[in-house]
């Protein structure tokens, strides 16, 4: 028995020891988190599965959270998992609202402050947090004002007509004509951007093969091999990617923005004097803002203040702009169109209330007139209501919150995500949601909806 007992029989190492239990500690805690605090949640394990998926690719993040948002159905809110990291899945609008709004001073930042040095596009305003940010928003906010978009009416409008021509030649005298319209609406907001942005003609529309900026702003945008694993480093630690040295996008997505960037801010004054972008808006902007330092006087701002708008913020606002700007309003453009088509009566609505308003003015339609298309406000408003262009939202906690009514503390650094494809999607707040359905946002159903995640 003594011989059976010492062949099994090993040295135990205390130290080994302390290391397996310290792994287990790591991995085993965070994953019953929620339920050592008693909060609705979905299973550890289902999480992890599905944050892998996401790196894969085999599942996009917008279905993670969906599921996770069906996953806690009947609780207002709920705990999930990004990989081993807890976080909180708002349901309810309401509470949206609550948290967002009243306790913005929790929730002001989206995701967790990035290192400016090491990266040229960490400068915008999604990846700023804190004071940073709102010294940034302050300054850059009115460069995207109703005047800024009154300026750039003539170079839209450009765009569009550009736009006619371009269908015109495809379709040519045929009666039909095959269009892919997710292509072709993402090659006319390539123009767009490109005027708006930095006052680039891309002639994406007529020359998409030799459009050098379309396949760096796809890459700002895109989903890679790259960005998938960058983002599961962030899974694991926030700091992670910028600590190895492996950022989201490759060095020549920043090299050219930056470049962009710097070409704007070498240009004279004669040269901004005929173009309408949102480039030259922002070196005007930093120009103001260098004289009005060095014309301080008691009154005025601190010589030691740090400046704004310096290469790095500019160069960030730019690529967001371009990232922003590109999918975004080609997937809104492709699944409008989508609809419309499948429903001719809705067509000839549009169709009558743009006749009707240039037999009014006499004239084609105006930047002044927009706002009159009601109907087309609406058939655009159902559009985002059915395929929202960002179907999340998602904050970080930046000082612990108490959830109000429990004893429960949602800790600093905690991700806070609002799945609103599924709140859209909830017959609860739209009846019929899979309907597409205009009349929603009508005159008289509007006070119907709730407000806030629009």
């Amino acid at each position: 028995m003594d011989l059976l007992t010492d062949s099994f029989s090993f040295p135990i190492n205390p130290f080994l020891v302390l290391i397996g239990a310290t792994l287990l500690a790591f991995y085993y805690m965070p994953l019953n988190y929620w339920a050592r605090r008693g909060i609705p949640h979905v299973s550890a394990l289902r999480c992890i599965y599905q944050t892998l998926a996401v790196t894969l690719r085999t599942k996009s993040f917008h279905e993670m959270l969906h599921e996770q948002h069906k996953a806690l159905e009947g609780h207002p809110y709920g705990g999930a998992y990004l990989l081993f990291r807890p976080t909180v899945i708002l349901r309810d609008p309401e509470l949206v609202k609550e948290w967002l709004v009243k306790g913005f001073a929790h929730f002001h930042d989206h995701v967790p402050k990035p290192d400016e040095k090491s990266s040229k596009l960490a400068g915008n305003l999604f990846a700023l947090g804190g004071d940073r940010w709102r010294a940034v928003r302050t300054k850059v906010s009115p460069a995207f004002s109703p005047a800024t978009v009154r300026f750039m009416h003539r170079t839209l409008e450009g765009c569009a007509l550009e736009l006619s021509s371009h269908l015109q030649r495809v379709c040519g005298a045929k009666s039909e004509a095959e269009i892919d319209m997710k292509s072709m609406a993402k090659n006319c907001a390539m123009d767009i951007i490109g005027a708006c942005a930095v006052g680039v003609n891309c002639n994406a529309l007529g020359d998409p093969e030799h459009c050098e900026m379309k396949p760096i702003v796809e890459e700002i945008f895109g989903i890679t091999w790259r960005s998938s694993v960058a983002n599961l480093l962030t899974y694991i630690h926030p700091r992670l990617p910028a600590w190895i040295r492996f950022p989201r996008r490759t060095p020549e997505v920043e090299q050219f923005v930056a470049a962009l960037t710097r070409r704007g801010l070498q240009m004279s004054a004669e040269e901004r004097a005929g173009r309408r972008d949102f480039l030259k808006i922002l070196v005007e902007s930093r120009e103001a803002e260098k004289l009005a330092a060095e014309n301080c006087g008691a009154g005025g701002a601190s010589e030691d203040e740090d400046p704004v708008f310096t290469e790095n913020i500019i160069a960030g606002v730019v690529g967001l702009f371009l990232s922003a700007g590109l999918e975004n309003v080609a997937v809104t453009v492709t699944f409008c169109m989508f609809e419309i088509a499948h429903q001719p009566d809705i067509q000839e609505k549009m169709f009558d209330e743009i006749q009707a308003m240039k037999q009014e003015t006499g004239r084609e339609i105006n930047y002044d007139d927009l706002k009159k298309l009601e109907y087309i406000e609406q058939v655009v408003n159902e559009t985002l209501r059915k395929y929202p262009a960002d179907g999340y939202m998602r904050r970080i906690c930046t000082k612990p919150f108490k959830i109000p009514s429990t004893s429960v503390v949602v800790e600093e650094n905690t991700k806070l995500f609002i799945s609103t494809y599924s709140i859209h999607h909830d017959s609860k707040y739209f009846p019929e949601p899979e309907k597409f359905d205009p009349e929603r946002f009508s005159e008289q159903n509007i006070d119907k909806i709730v407000r806030g995640l629009i």
